[in-house]
């Protein structure tokens, strides 16, 4: 499958990619940069991936754009993929594979409810996913890697966050996109970048990406996810680092003018995680409320808020004297609230309906 569209940055830089890499155009790029004025820091930005598509924004849409790119140029009609039962990346396959006709299939671990969870669990429904609950985490990878694959073999599989080498060029593009915005002096060159590190993609694009665009920042990622699955490394550093080294050898494999360059692990925070996935911590529900209330910008309790969380921290501590910090918003900002109103619980699976009926893990607001 041939990519003639040259618009990306990163296509621009190494045209063999755009004729070998598989991607359906998703989103609306480049997202937006803007400073902030929440803390005090003289040069604090943010990057608005929120905006990153009317239909539904945030990260996943760049990942989105080249794994459904590839699952098209492979002739699947079925996406299985896993996640929370709240996963953003699986609400945003679903969205995205009813646009192109392909059927989406999510395995679903149990994690904290809060609102955004039971949103999201409505939302699947509205957007014509298959859902099926799989009890745990492990059961869930279980699952994932071995019983559903025996029924399902034809399956396009997308792991978790789409985080494999397609879903991480997109980041990769993204610091491309990010080089060009600060030649247009649409902002500073930052120093450092933050972002989560939830299943490794977007911080291991972003950190390869921004070796390979020439740009001086040091990437952060805050960890929001559990560091192993039992003996399995999952978000650690060194997992950064393999995902970034197989992203690299993709890339050159695609265009050999991609450049040899260091695939050495970015900076990993762990001091934000709390007591689970999902589970809100007192600075993540200030962070939050600090976005909402002085920037106008949402932030949710699993991915962005713990992430935000670590801003705030670095700015209250002074370390972030004389940087100039990017902190990349990778949530959803598009209201689907009235599509989630549309359905009634009771119309999905039976295995779901106990997460209405339960208490809401509280989320407090921390006025500043």
């Amino acid at each position: 499958m041939n990519n003639t569209d040259q618009t990306l940055p990163i296509f621009r830089e190494y045209p063999g990619l755009g004729e070998r890499l598989p991607r359906i155009p998703l989103g609306a790029f480049p997202t937006p940069v803007r400073k902030l004025e929440c803390l005090d820091c003289d040069n604090l930005w943010v990057k608005r991936d929120d905006l990153s598509a009317a239909a539904y924004g945030g990260n996943k849409v760049r990942k989105l754009e080249f794994i459904l790119g590839e699952a098209k140029r492979l002739g699947k009609r079925d996406v299985v993929t896993i996640g929370g039962i709240g996963t953003n990346h699986g609400l945003a396959t679903a969205i995205y594979c009813k646009k192109l006709g392909i059927k989406c299939t999510l395995l679903l671990f149990e994690q904290p409810v809060t609102s955004y969870v039971k949103r999201n669990l409505l939302l699947y429904r509205y957007f014509g996913a298959r859902t099926i609950f799989t009890g745990s985490l492990p059961k869930t990878v279980l699952a994932y890697f071995l019983t559903h694959r025996l029924f399902h073999p034809a399956a396009h599989y997308v792991f978790a966050g789409g985080s494999d080498v397609y879903g991480t060029v997109g980041f990769v593009n993204a610091a491309f996109e990010l080089r060009r915005q600060v030649e247009e002096g649409l902002m500073p060159e930052p120093t450092l970048i933050v972002c989560p590190l939830g299943s490794n993609g977007t911080l291991a694009g972003l950190a390869l990406g921004v070796r390979l665009a020439g740009l001086r920042a040091r990437v952060t990622g805050v960890r929001v996810t559990a560091p192993y699955l039992g003996p399995i490394p999952a978000s650690t550093p060194g997992a950064v680092s393999n995902l970034m080294a197989q992203t690299l050898r993709f890339l050159r494999r695609a265009d050999s003018g991609v450049p040899a360059v260091s695939v050495e692990a970015p900076e990993v925070l762990d001091d934000y995680f709390g007591d689970g996935y999902g589970c809100p911590t007192a600075a993540c529900c200030e962070a939050i409320d600090i976005m909402k209330i002085k920037e106008g910008l949402d932030l949710e309790p699993t991915y962005t808020g713990k992430t935000f969380a670590a801003v705030v921290d670095m700015v209250r501590q002074s370390r972030t004297r004389d940087e100039v910090v990017l902190y990349w918003h990778t949530y959803n900002s598009a209201d689907l609230s009235r599509e989630a109103a549309s359905v009634d619980y009771h119309d999905l699976p039976a295995e779901f309906h106990r997460f209405f009926e339960m208490p809401e893990v509280p989320v407090p607001v921390c006025h500043d």
